[in-house]
């Protein structure tokens, strides 16, 4: 099976910056009712999005972290356990400060990439290991979820 090409990195950069302003559109939109509505699994929208504000965060330190030392370097993570370790936190918090947080995240994430020196860009938006630049895809999946839970589907 062929593998498929990653995108290229001005390409990566629009994309990022079309999902915040997808991602600021249906934030503004949101009642409180809406960011309690269920996701199923536990999940509500507001608990949806905080995750987002987690991942995007990580990206954001990591990628500032990577510039300082001028190094690329990630662990070994578990994403799965740590969704289900942040589960609580973000169940106890308030869905209106999750939406807040997703749409900080974001653009924190977003700016933190397109800081980084073109090598470093290039190994950040080009792989599938510990540290994605590319959160478009990430951002994407989710605003679909929550689209898809509010058209009552």
């Amino acid at each position: 099976m062929a593998s498929t090409p990653h995108p290229s990195i001005p390409d990566t950069l629009a994309a990022n910056a079309d999902s915040l302003l997808e991602l600021r559109a249906l934030v503004g939109r949101l009642t409180d009712a809406d960011l309690a509505r269920s996701l199923g699994g536990g999940w509500t929208v507001g608990t949806a999005l905080g995750h987002l504000a987690f991942w995007d965060m990580r990206v954001a330190v990591m990628a500032d972290r990577w510039k300082v030392d001028n190094a690329v370097y990630g662990s070994n993570i578990d994403d799965e356990g740590v969704n289900e370790a942040i589960e609580p936190l973000l169940l106890a918090a308030s869905g209106r400060a999750l939406a807040t947080m997703a749409l900080a995240s974001a653009a924190a994430a977003n700016t933190a990439i397109n800081r980084l020196p073109p090598e470093l860009l290039a190994r950040a938006v080009g792989g599938n290991g510990v540290f994605e630049g590319r959160r478009a895809d990430h951002r994407r999946e989710h605003i679909e979820q929550i689209e898809r839970a509010l058209a009552g589907g």
